[in-house]
């Protein structure tokens, strides 16, 4: 069998031809002591993206997620954050065994957190014993809910309610420009509505590491100690940082490829027997799907017997990421297959 697709996930996409070529031609310097033009270059254009008014370029997400963990809610404080949230799942707790922040898992429809739902978490400030919520943490696109993104509506709301009670807001923005191709939101749009941000180079956009946290001056300055002091103070990375910048310059707009392909296996997949798949739920470039009757890792094994190779993220239930790792001939190629496959 030579057929290979690979529907794990949008990190495994590898750069480009061209994105190496602009990585061998990176002028780099010390990025620690600010000296690293491309680093500066590429940050400075992610600020500009977002609107924001300062970036630091970090080793991860994950990273990026924990910093303001760390700044603006701070030991001993609690974070409200939806129950599948990255930050809870799949960051080693790190908001707790580093941040010393305590997560609140919140409930909300397909990822999306509303004021009602976080209105019953706020805590009595006038009861010294009692924690108090020091930031609000939501992610757009949401990964373990399927790919969902808010609205305009739906953020304002959000801000509107922190503003009100003094918490500031950190998006979780891996696969922010998703989010806005999805949603026909501008990036900017989105960001003004929350206080910090990460997003994702390298996912969609093919960079081979790195995420940008995004913010104000004051937060991104202190941003850069912290990083260093999470063993995130790197030297000559504008290697790594012009893959970054050759991402956002090229790499965006053809996003709505992956969230068409990932339309074409969720159809497929809603007309086989072994699947099942609200077709309303697929936004962006995530499917999940659930596997009545079945056992997901049966399933996962069949798919992969035949080259597709997928994951199965709990005893019933399938994901699918599309993204510029698999070409359309190939999502072509997997939907025949898994329309043929029988079970």
């Amino acid at each position: 069998m030579t057929t290979r697709i690979d529907l794990r996930s949008d990190t495994i996409t590898r750069p480009s031809r061209e994105m190496r070529k602009a990585m061998a031609r990176a002028e780099v310097g010390d990025d620690v002591y600010a000296e690293d033009p491309t680093v500066n270059e590429l940050q400075k254009k992610a600020a500009q993206i977002t609107g924001k008014k300062d970036a630091l370029f970090v080793s991860s997400g994950s990273m990026g997620n924990l910093i303001p963990l760390m700044i603006l809610a701070g030991r001993g404080k609690e974070v409200l954050t939806h129950k599948n949230s990255h930050i809870i799942h799949y960051e080693l707790s790190s908001c707790a065994a580093i941040a010393g922040v305590t997560p609140i898992q919140v409930e909300g429809e397909r990822g999306i957190l509303t004021p009602k739902n976080l209105e019953s978490h706020l805590r009595d400030e006038s009861a010294y014993d009692m924690p108090r919520v020091g930031l609000i943490e939501i992610e757009n696109s949401h990964n373990k809910e399927g790919g969902t993104c808010y609205t305009k509506d739906q953020l304002k709301d959000l801000q509107d309610f922190a503003k009100k009670n003094r918490i500031p807001i950190h998006m979780d923005g891996a696969r922010l420009f998703n989010a806005s191709l999805a949603s026909n939101t501008p990036v900017k749009k989105i960001c003004s509505y929350v206080d910090s941000l990460t997003f994702c180079l390298s996912k969609g956009l093919g960079a081979p590491a790195g995420s940008m946290l995004c913010g104000d001056t004051p937060f991104i300055n202190e941003a850069r100690r912290v990083r260093k002091m999470l063993g995130g103070g790197m030297r000559q990375v504008g290697i790594l940082a012009a893959a970054g910048i050759y991402g956002l310059e090229n790499n965006i707009t053809r996003l709505i490829e992956d969230h068409e392909n990932a339309k074409k296996l969720a159809m497929v997949i809603s007309e086989t027997s072994w699947g099942h798949i609200d077709l309303d739920t697929v936004e962006t470039n995530i499917i999940y799907f659930d596997t009545p009757g079945r056992k997901a890792p049966e399933i996962v094994d069949a798919l992969g017997k035949k080259g597709i190779i997928v994951g199965a993220m709990g005893p019933r239930q399938i994901r699918m990421v599309t993204s510029l790792a698999v070409r359309n001939e190939e999502i072509d190629e997997a939907c025949k297959i898994i329309r043929e496959l029988k079970l």
